[in-house]
C-alpha cells in the first residue's frame, strides 16, 4: 500500500443550545486540524488523549466496513479546543477518524453512515452533526438506530462569544447530575423552547432567544458544578447579548449576540468568572456555514 495522509479540518461545536437537550448543535468558525496517517508497517503507540480518540474512530470504521486495517495508523490532533469544555473536541475527533478511513479507502460509507458511525461514538449527535456539517443542526437518533438530520436556518452576521474557563467538565460527571426522570411540565417546557430556538434562528427573531434558552432539564442541575454559571448568562445579556447558555456539557459558556456586541459580551463573562475567583480566556467567532474539510497526500517514502 502507499503512505497516504488524510488531513482534515474540523469545527469546533456548541451543543444543546439552551433547551435542546443532545439534539440541537452548531458549528464554530474554530477549526482543528487532524492529519491521519496510514502506513504499510507498524507504528508507536499513541499516547495523546486526543489521538487515541481519532484512532479509536478509525478502527470503529474499519469494523463497520469488515476490513482489514493498515499495519501502521497514527494520528496527528493539532487542536485549539480543549478537552472538558464543551466545544466539542471528542465529536472534532471521532468525525475526523471516521472521515480519514473513508476517504483512505475510497468512500465507500454514504454521509449518513458517517453520521451514524461518529454519533454512535459520542452517544448522541448534537455535536457530530454540525461537526460534519456545519451550520446549524437538529441531530435525532431513530427507532432503528440510524441518525436523521435537519439543516436549520441561523442569523449568518450573528456573533458568538465563547467563554473557556480553565477548570473542565466530563460529561460523564456532568451526566452524573442529571435525574433520571422528568416531570411532564419540564418535558413540555423543554419541548416548547426547543421548538421556539429552531423558529427564531430562522426567521430572524432573536428577541424570542432568550425565553427559548430557558431551560430544565440540565443547565440548573449542572449549576451546582459550576456555581457562577448564572451569574454569567447574566452578564452576557446586559452586556447585549441575546442569550446565552452552557455549552455542550460545559464548562463553556456561548451567548449568541449582534455583531457589534461580540466584545463586550466577551468581556463581559470574563469578568464575572474572574469575581467568582476563577480563570479562563474568552472570545468572539461566528456560526461556521462549513463542516469537515478533506484532504488526502500520498507520501513518497
Amino acid at each position: 500500500m502507499q503512505p497516504t495522509a488524510i488531513t482534515l479540518r474540523v469545527p469546533a461545536t456548541s451543543a444543546n443550545l439552551g433547551a435542546g437537550f443532545d439534539c440541537l448543535g452548531l458549528a464554530l468558525d474554530l477549526q482543528a486540524s487532524i492529519t491521519v496517517t496510514f502506513r504499510p508497517h507498524e507504528v508507536e503507540p499513541a499516547e495523546d488523549v486526543g489521538e487515541k480518540m481519532v484512532l479509536t474512530a478509525a478502527r470503529h470504521t474499519y469494523a463497520k466496513l469488515g476490513r482489514a486495517e493498515p499495519p501502521g495508523m497514527q494520528a496527528r490532533y493539532n487542536v485549539a479546543i480543549p478537552l472538558g469544555r464543551g466545544l466539542g473536541a471528542s465529536a472534532v475527533a471521532r468525525v475526523a477518524g471516521v472521515l480519514a478511513v473513508n476517504e483512505f479507502e475510497g468512500r465507500p460509507l454514504s454521509e449518513g453512515d458517517c453520521l451514524d458511525l461518529a454519533s454512535d461514538l459520542e452517544g448522541h449527535g448534537d455535536n457530530a452533526c454540525p461537526a460534519m456539517f456545519g451550520g446549524m443542526q437538529v441531530c435525532v437518533e431513530a427507532a432503528n438506530g440510524h441518525f436523521l438530520r435537519a439543516a436549520c436556518g441561523y442569523p449568518a452576521d450573528a456573533a458568538m462569544a465563547i467563554l473557556i474557563p480553565d477548570h473542565s467538565m466530563a460529561t460523564k460527571e456532568a451526566r452524573k447530575a442529571l435525574p433520571e426522570s422528568y416531570s411532564k411540565a419540564d418535558a413540555v417546557h423543554n419541548t416548547g423552547r426547543a421548538a421556539l430556538f429552531v423558529a427564531a434562528m430562522a426567521s430572524g427573531r432573536l428577541e424570542l432567544l432568550d425565553e427559548a434558552t430557558d431551560d430544565r432539564i440540565h443547565q440548573r442541575q449542572r449549576a451546582a458544578l459550576f456555581p457562577p454559571m448564572f451569574d454569567i448568562f447574566a452578564a452576557a445579556k446586559g452586556a447585549g447579548a441575546h442569550a446565552a447558555w452552557l455549552s455542550g456539557a460545559g464548562s463553556s459558556i456561548a451567548a449568541i449576540c449582534p455583531a457589534d456586541a461580540g466584545r463586550a459580551v466577551s468581556a463581559a463573562m470574563l469578568a464575572t468568572l474572574h469575581n467568582a475567583h476563577m480563570g479562563g480566556r474568552s472570545l468572539v467567532t461566528r456560526i461556521s456555514a462549513t463542516g469537515a474539510t478533506v484532504s488526502k497526500i500520498e507520501l513518497a517514502e
